[in-house]
Protein backbone atom coordinates (compact mmCIF):
# COMPACT_ATOMS: atom_id res chain seq x y z
CA UNK A 1 0.00 0.00 0.00
CA UNK A 2 1.41 3.70 -0.87
CA UNK A 3 0.99 5.23 2.45
CA UNK A 4 0.34 9.29 2.12
CA UNK A 5 -0.98 9.91 5.64
CA UNK A 6 -4.00 10.42 4.27
CA UNK A 7 -6.71 8.52 4.91
CA UNK A 8 -7.18 6.90 0.95
CA UNK A 9 -10.89 6.55 1.18
CA UNK A 10 -11.19 10.13 2.06
CA UNK A 11 -12.83 11.18 -0.74
CA UNK A 12 -14.40 14.87 -0.73
CA UNK A 13 -18.36 14.57 -1.08
CA UNK A 14 -20.42 17.12 -2.52
CA UNK A 15 -21.06 18.64 1.02
CA UNK A 16 -17.60 18.11 1.94
CA UNK A 17 -16.54 20.26 -1.06
CA UNK A 18 -19.56 23.38 -0.27
CA UNK A 19 -18.35 23.42 3.75
CA UNK A 20 -14.31 23.71 2.10
CA UNK A 21 -15.84 26.47 -0.23
CA UNK A 22 -17.48 28.22 2.78
CA UNK A 23 -14.13 28.20 4.51
CA UNK A 24 -12.79 29.71 1.45
CA UNK A 25 -10.33 26.80 0.54
CA UNK A 26 -11.88 25.84 -2.35
CA UNK A 27 -13.48 27.64 -5.93
CA UNK A 28 -17.07 26.30 -6.55
CA UNK A 29 -17.29 26.69 -10.50
CA UNK A 30 -20.28 28.05 -11.64
CA UNK A 31 -21.39 28.17 -15.49
CA UNK A 32 -20.17 31.21 -16.12
CA UNK A 33 -17.80 33.42 -14.66
CA UNK A 34 -18.68 36.08 -12.15
CA UNK A 35 -18.70 39.76 -12.16
CA UNK A 36 -17.61 41.63 -15.25
CA UNK A 37 -13.77 41.99 -16.40
CA UNK A 38 -12.77 45.32 -17.35
CA UNK A 39 -12.35 45.09 -21.25
CA UNK A 40 -11.20 48.73 -20.76
CA UNK A 41 -7.03 49.87 -20.99
CA UNK A 42 -4.49 49.12 -19.33
CA UNK A 43 -3.89 51.74 -15.87
CA UNK A 44 -0.69 50.26 -14.52
CA UNK A 45 0.55 49.39 -10.87
CA UNK A 46 0.32 52.68 -9.49
CA UNK A 47 -3.21 53.56 -10.20
CA UNK A 48 -4.39 50.45 -7.66
CA UNK A 49 -2.10 51.88 -5.30
CA UNK A 50 -4.35 54.57 -4.22
CA UNK A 51 -6.94 52.16 -2.99
CA UNK A 52 -4.93 49.00 -1.75
CA UNK A 53 -2.31 50.93 -0.45
CA UNK A 54 -1.50 47.85 2.02
CA UNK A 55 -1.99 44.95 -0.34
CA UNK A 56 0.48 47.44 -3.25
CA UNK A 57 3.26 47.47 -0.65
CA UNK A 58 3.60 43.78 -0.27
CA UNK A 59 2.83 42.65 -3.30
CA UNK A 60 5.69 45.04 -4.74
CA UNK A 61 8.03 42.51 -2.43
CA UNK A 62 7.31 39.81 -4.22
CA UNK A 63 9.15 38.37 -6.86
CA UNK A 64 6.52 39.16 -9.38
CA UNK A 65 6.61 42.89 -10.75
CA UNK A 66 10.31 41.87 -11.46
CA UNK A 67 9.94 39.39 -13.87
CA UNK A 68 11.02 41.55 -16.32
CA UNK A 69 12.93 44.55 -15.82
CA UNK A 70 13.80 47.27 -18.30
CA UNK A 71 17.77 48.22 -17.92
CA UNK A 72 19.14 51.45 -18.34
CA UNK A 73 22.43 51.62 -17.96
CA UNK A 74 22.71 50.20 -14.52
CA UNK A 75 21.55 47.08 -12.61
CA UNK A 76 18.43 46.08 -11.75
CA UNK A 77 16.78 46.99 -8.72
CA UNK A 78 14.96 45.38 -5.85
CA UNK A 79 12.98 45.95 -2.68
CA UNK A 80 15.37 46.05 0.53
CA UNK A 81 15.29 43.12 2.27
CA UNK A 82 14.97 41.00 -0.84
CA UNK A 83 16.97 39.64 -3.59
CA UNK A 84 21.16 40.20 -3.61
CA UNK A 85 20.54 41.75 -6.72
CA UNK A 86 22.23 41.00 -10.12
CA UNK A 87 25.69 43.17 -9.51
CA UNK A 88 27.31 42.62 -12.99
CA UNK A 89 26.04 42.04 -17.15
CA UNK A 90 27.76 39.21 -18.71
CA UNK A 91 31.21 38.98 -18.73
CA UNK A 92 31.45 39.85 -22.49
CA UNK A 93 28.83 42.56 -21.99
CA UNK A 94 28.31 45.94 -20.22
CA UNK A 95 24.61 47.30 -18.90
CA UNK A 96 24.85 49.48 -21.75
CA UNK A 97 24.33 46.47 -23.87
CA UNK A 98 21.35 45.21 -22.46
CA UNK A 99 18.17 45.66 -22.55
CA UNK A 100 16.07 43.71 -19.98
CA UNK A 101 16.57 41.47 -17.45
CA UNK A 102 14.68 38.10 -16.62
CA UNK A 103 14.08 37.53 -13.31
CA UNK A 104 16.50 37.65 -10.74
CA UNK A 105 14.05 38.13 -7.40
CA UNK A 106 15.22 34.43 -5.81
CA UNK A 107 17.09 32.40 -7.86
CA UNK A 108 18.52 33.33 -11.32
CA UNK A 109 18.52 36.04 -13.92
CA UNK A 110 18.47 36.07 -17.60
CA UNK A 111 19.78 38.99 -19.71
CA UNK A 112 17.99 40.13 -23.18
CA UNK A 113 20.39 42.36 -25.89
CA UNK A 114 19.68 45.87 -27.22
CA UNK A 115 18.09 44.51 -29.84
CA UNK A 116 15.49 42.58 -27.32
CA UNK A 117 16.91 38.64 -27.87
CA UNK A 118 17.49 36.25 -25.01
CA UNK A 119 21.25 35.62 -24.38
CA UNK A 120 22.39 32.06 -24.78
CA UNK A 121 25.33 29.86 -24.60
CA UNK A 122 27.49 27.66 -23.42
CA UNK A 123 28.53 29.99 -20.13
CA UNK A 124 28.10 33.53 -18.57
CA UNK A 125 24.62 34.11 -19.73
CA UNK A 126 22.59 32.83 -16.53
CA UNK A 127 23.17 34.66 -13.45
CA UNK A 128 22.50 32.27 -9.97
CA UNK A 129 21.60 33.93 -6.94
CA UNK A 130 23.65 32.17 -3.73
CA UNK A 131 21.44 30.25 -1.88
CA UNK A 132 21.88 30.36 1.73
CA UNK A 133 19.58 27.36 2.83
CA UNK A 134 21.24 24.67 0.51
CA UNK A 135 25.11 26.40 0.96
CA UNK A 136 25.50 27.64 -2.79
CA UNK A 137 27.79 30.80 -3.79
CA UNK A 138 26.40 33.43 -6.62
CA UNK A 139 28.16 32.58 -10.00
CA UNK A 140 27.63 31.78 -13.67
CA UNK A 141 26.03 29.05 -15.72
CA UNK A 142 24.84 28.38 -18.96
CA UNK A 143 21.50 28.52 -20.78
CA UNK A 144 20.36 27.05 -23.80
CA UNK A 145 23.68 26.86 -25.18
CA UNK A 146 22.35 24.51 -27.93
CA UNK A 147 20.72 27.41 -29.07
CA UNK A 148 23.06 30.12 -29.05
CA UNK A 149 24.07 32.91 -29.11
CA UNK A 150 20.30 33.94 -29.09
CA UNK A 151 17.16 33.40 -29.02
CA UNK A 152 13.72 35.46 -29.81
CA UNK A 153 11.52 36.51 -26.17
CA UNK A 154 8.63 34.67 -26.47
CA UNK A 155 7.84 34.27 -22.43
CA UNK A 156 5.88 37.00 -22.01
CA UNK A 157 2.50 35.75 -21.12
CA UNK A 158 3.94 34.50 -17.38
CA UNK A 159 6.27 37.61 -17.63
CA UNK A 160 4.51 40.64 -18.02
CA UNK A 161 1.10 42.53 -18.33
CA UNK A 162 -1.27 42.46 -21.16
CA UNK A 163 1.16 40.44 -23.91
CA UNK A 164 -0.01 39.63 -27.20
CA UNK A 165 2.07 37.66 -28.77
CA UNK A 166 2.73 38.91 -32.52
CA UNK A 167 5.07 37.06 -34.05
CA UNK A 168 8.75 37.58 -36.32
CA UNK A 169 6.37 39.69 -38.60
CA UNK A 170 4.19 41.66 -36.07
CA UNK A 171 4.65 44.34 -33.60
CA UNK A 172 7.72 44.04 -31.25
CA UNK A 173 7.67 46.01 -27.93
CA UNK A 174 10.04 48.92 -27.86
CA UNK A 175 10.63 48.26 -31.54
CA UNK A 176 13.33 45.50 -30.78
CA UNK A 177 13.08 43.12 -33.16
CA UNK A 178 13.81 40.01 -31.01
CA UNK A 179 10.89 40.72 -28.57
CA UNK A 180 7.93 38.60 -30.73
CA UNK A 181 5.01 40.77 -29.09
CA UNK A 182 4.10 43.71 -27.20
CA UNK A 183 3.00 44.16 -23.56
CA UNK A 184 1.50 46.77 -21.27
CA UNK A 185 3.86 46.63 -18.40
CA UNK A 186 6.83 44.63 -17.93
CA UNK A 187 6.71 42.29 -15.14
CA UNK A 188 3.40 40.70 -13.25
CA UNK A 189 1.59 43.41 -11.84
CA UNK A 190 -1.53 43.63 -10.80
CA UNK A 191 -3.90 43.85 -13.99
CA UNK A 192 -2.24 40.53 -15.26
CA UNK A 193 -3.95 38.02 -13.05
CA UNK A 194 -7.38 40.63 -11.91
CA UNK A 195 -7.16 42.31 -15.53
CA UNK A 196 -6.92 45.71 -17.33
CA UNK A 197 -8.72 48.15 -15.05
CA UNK A 198 -9.61 51.24 -16.99
CA UNK A 199 -13.14 50.60 -16.40
CA UNK A 200 -12.65 50.01 -12.68
CA UNK A 201 -10.83 52.82 -12.09
CA UNK A 202 -13.55 55.37 -13.62
CA UNK A 203 -16.54 53.22 -11.91
CA UNK A 204 -15.58 51.10 -9.03
CA UNK A 205 -18.90 49.85 -8.28
CA UNK A 206 -20.15 48.96 -11.65
CA UNK A 207 -16.88 47.44 -13.29
CA UNK A 208 -15.48 44.48 -11.23
CA UNK A 209 -12.11 43.28 -11.71
CA UNK A 210 -11.83 39.56 -11.39
CA UNK A 211 -10.61 38.01 -8.33
CA UNK A 212 -10.76 34.27 -9.68
CA UNK A 213 -7.78 32.35 -9.06
CA UNK A 214 -5.21 32.14 -12.31
CA UNK A 215 -2.35 31.05 -10.99
CA UNK A 216 -2.38 27.41 -12.80
CA UNK A 217 -2.17 30.10 -16.24
CA UNK A 218 1.55 30.41 -15.69
CA UNK A 219 2.73 27.95 -12.66
CA UNK A 220 2.58 24.96 -15.50
CA UNK A 221 4.78 23.58 -17.79
CA UNK A 222 3.09 22.19 -20.77
CA UNK A 223 0.81 19.59 -20.38
CA UNK A 224 -0.76 19.26 -16.93
CA UNK A 225 -0.91 15.35 -17.27
CA UNK A 226 2.66 15.06 -17.23
CA UNK A 227 5.28 16.77 -14.66
CA UNK A 228 8.35 17.50 -16.20
CA UNK A 229 11.83 16.15 -14.18
CA UNK A 230 15.31 16.17 -15.02
CA UNK A 231 18.33 14.84 -13.07
CA UNK A 232 16.24 13.14 -9.82
CA UNK A 233 14.05 16.49 -9.01
CA UNK A 234 11.04 18.69 -10.90
CA UNK A 235 11.49 21.01 -13.25
CA UNK A 236 10.72 24.57 -11.90
CA UNK A 237 6.93 26.18 -12.25
CA UNK A 238 5.79 22.49 -12.35
CA UNK A 239 3.62 23.55 -9.31
CA UNK A 240 0.47 23.19 -10.70
CA UNK A 241 0.44 19.91 -12.28
CA UNK A 242 1.99 18.87 -8.84
CA UNK A 243 -1.67 20.06 -6.73
CA UNK A 244 -3.35 18.09 -9.45
CA UNK A 245 -2.00 14.50 -8.49
CA UNK A 246 -1.87 15.44 -4.86
CA UNK A 247 -3.98 14.40 -2.24
CA UNK A 248 -4.86 18.01 -1.96
CA UNK A 249 -6.15 18.49 -5.62
CA UNK A 250 -10.18 20.18 -4.89
CA UNK A 251 -8.25 22.97 -2.80
CA UNK A 252 -6.87 26.20 -4.74
CA UNK A 253 -3.46 28.05 -4.20
CA UNK A 254 -5.02 30.95 -2.19
CA UNK A 255 -6.09 28.34 0.50
CA UNK A 256 -2.14 28.35 1.63
CA UNK A 257 -0.46 31.00 -0.21
CA UNK A 258 -1.37 34.99 0.11
CA UNK A 259 -1.00 35.67 -3.63
CA UNK A 260 0.23 39.16 -2.25
CA UNK A 261 3.53 38.04 -0.54
CA UNK A 262 6.36 36.17 -1.04
CA UNK A 263 7.41 33.09 0.51
CA UNK A 264 10.97 33.81 -0.04
CA UNK A 265 12.66 36.85 1.98
CA UNK A 266 10.14 35.47 5.50
CA UNK A 267 7.44 37.54 3.79
CA UNK A 268 4.93 35.07 4.73
CA UNK A 269 3.63 34.05 1.57
CA UNK A 270 2.92 30.97 3.22
CA UNK A 271 -0.02 31.74 5.61
CA UNK A 272 1.49 29.05 7.89
CA UNK A 273 0.48 25.62 9.50
CA UNK A 274 -2.49 27.08 11.94
CA UNK A 275 -3.91 28.88 9.02
CA UNK A 276 -3.32 25.90 6.18
CA UNK A 277 -2.50 22.20 7.12
CA UNK A 278 -4.19 22.15 10.46
CA UNK A 279 -7.56 23.43 9.28
CA UNK A 280 -8.41 20.06 8.11
CA UNK A 281 -5.49 18.00 10.07
CA UNK A 282 -5.85 18.97 13.39
CA UNK A 283 -6.94 15.75 14.97
CA UNK A 284 -3.80 14.12 12.99
CA UNK A 285 -1.21 13.07 15.72
CA UNK A 286 2.75 13.27 15.30
CA UNK A 287 3.57 10.03 17.55
CA UNK A 288 7.51 10.40 17.65
CA UNK A 289 8.18 13.27 20.19
CA UNK A 290 11.01 14.38 18.58
CA UNK A 291 9.01 15.72 15.58
CA UNK A 292 6.24 16.97 17.26
CA UNK A 293 7.45 20.53 17.20
CA UNK A 294 8.50 19.84 13.09
CA UNK A 295 6.21 21.77 10.75
CA UNK A 296 4.09 19.60 7.90
CA UNK A 297 6.35 21.04 4.80
CA UNK A 298 9.25 19.50 6.28
CA UNK A 299 8.45 16.33 5.48
CA UNK A 300 5.69 16.57 3.10
CA UNK A 301 6.65 19.00 1.10
CA UNK A 302 10.57 18.51 0.15
CA UNK A 303 12.46 20.79 -1.96
CA UNK A 304 12.05 18.23 -4.87
CA UNK A 305 12.44 21.07 -7.34
CA UNK A 306 14.82 22.83 -9.05
CA UNK A 307 15.05 26.34 -9.78
CA UNK A 308 18.49 27.35 -10.45
CA UNK A 309 20.72 25.01 -7.90
CA UNK A 310 20.74 21.78 -6.27
CA UNK A 311 23.04 19.97 -3.81
CA UNK A 312 23.52 16.13 -3.84
CA UNK A 313 23.14 14.41 0.02
CA UNK A 314 24.58 10.96 1.03
CA UNK A 315 23.54 8.09 3.05
CA UNK A 316 24.34 5.06 3.52
CA UNK A 317 26.03 4.05 -0.03
CA UNK A 318 23.13 6.21 -1.23
CA UNK A 319 22.55 9.44 -2.37
CA UNK A 320 19.12 12.02 -2.84
CA UNK A 321 19.21 15.53 -4.73
CA UNK A 322 17.74 18.61 -2.80
CA UNK A 323 16.24 21.57 -4.98
CA UNK A 324 16.08 24.99 -4.41
CA UNK A 325 12.01 25.26 -4.15
CA UNK A 326 9.45 22.85 -2.56
CA UNK A 327 7.33 20.56 -4.19
CA UNK A 328 3.18 20.39 -3.73
CA UNK A 329 2.99 16.24 -4.27
CA UNK A 330 2.36 15.99 -0.49
CA UNK A 331 1.86 12.19 -0.32
CA UNK A 332 4.67 10.32 0.57
CA UNK A 333 4.79 6.43 -0.21
CA UNK A 334 5.95 3.55 2.20
CA UNK A 335 5.86 1.11 -0.29
CA UNK A 336 9.73 0.18 -1.15
CA UNK A 337 8.58 -0.67 -4.64
CA UNK A 338 7.35 2.64 -5.69
CA UNK A 339 9.52 4.82 -7.45
CA UNK A 340 8.87 8.36 -7.74
CA UNK A 341 10.22 9.07 -11.39
CA UNK A 342 8.95 7.31 -14.71
CA UNK A 343 11.32 4.93 -15.98
CA UNK A 344 13.23 7.41 -18.50
CA UNK A 345 13.43 10.09 -15.46
CA UNK A 346 12.00 12.19 -17.51
CA UNK A 347 8.35 12.46 -15.91
CA UNK A 348 7.37 12.03 -11.99
CA UNK A 349 5.50 8.99 -12.28
CA UNK A 350 1.58 8.14 -11.20
CA UNK A 351 -0.34 5.39 -10.11
CA UNK A 352 -3.77 4.07 -11.39
CA UNK A 353 -5.43 6.87 -9.28
CA UNK A 354 -3.45 9.50 -11.23
CA UNK A 355 -1.73 10.12 -8.01
CA UNK A 356 2.41 10.93 -7.24
CA UNK A 357 3.79 10.04 -4.04
CA UNK A 358 7.27 11.19 -2.80
CA UNK A 359 9.65 8.63 -1.82
CA UNK A 360 11.41 8.45 1.75
CA UNK A 361 14.38 9.22 0.20
CA UNK A 362 13.60 13.00 -0.68
CA UNK A 363 11.09 13.06 2.81
CA UNK A 364 13.78 11.86 5.11
CA UNK A 365 17.16 11.44 3.50
CA UNK A 366 18.04 14.66 2.67
CA UNK A 367 18.02 15.56 6.75
CA UNK A 368 18.72 11.61 8.01
CA UNK A 369 22.30 11.03 6.61
CA UNK A 370 23.36 8.43 9.14
CA UNK A 371 20.32 6.36 8.29
CA UNK A 372 19.09 4.32 5.76
CA UNK A 373 16.30 3.44 3.32
CA UNK A 374 14.97 0.74 5.08
CA UNK A 375 14.69 2.54 8.18
CA UNK A 376 12.57 5.50 6.86
CA UNK A 377 10.50 3.07 5.60
CA UNK A 378 9.81 2.00 8.74
CA UNK A 379 9.84 5.23 10.88
CA UNK A 380 7.39 6.65 8.20
CA UNK A 381 4.65 4.29 9.31
CA UNK A 382 4.66 5.36 12.76
CA UNK A 383 5.18 8.73 12.51
CA UNK A 384 1.10 9.54 12.56
CA UNK A 385 -1.43 8.10 14.49
CA UNK A 386 -2.97 5.32 12.40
Amino acid sequence: MLGNHLPDKLVPTLPMLWALALLGLVTPVYGAEQGERAQEEYVGDTQCKSCHAKIYLTYRKTGHPYKLQKIAGGPPSYPNGTSFGVPSPPADMSWDDISYVIGGFAWKAMFMDKQGYVLTGKKNRQYILANPRLGTEAGWSSYRDEEAPRVPYTCGACHTTGWVATGADGLHQDGLPGIYGTWAAPGVTCEACHGPGGGHIKNPTLVRLTVEERCGDCHRRGDVTRIDALDGLITHQDQYEDLLVSPHRYLRCTACHDPHRSVKYKKRGFKGIKKTCLVCHAKQKVMVPTMAQMDCITCHMPRVVKSAVSVTHKFSGNEVPEGDMRGHIFGIATDPKWKMFTGDKKHVRRDVDRRAYLTVNYACMTCHGDKDRAWALESATAIHEK
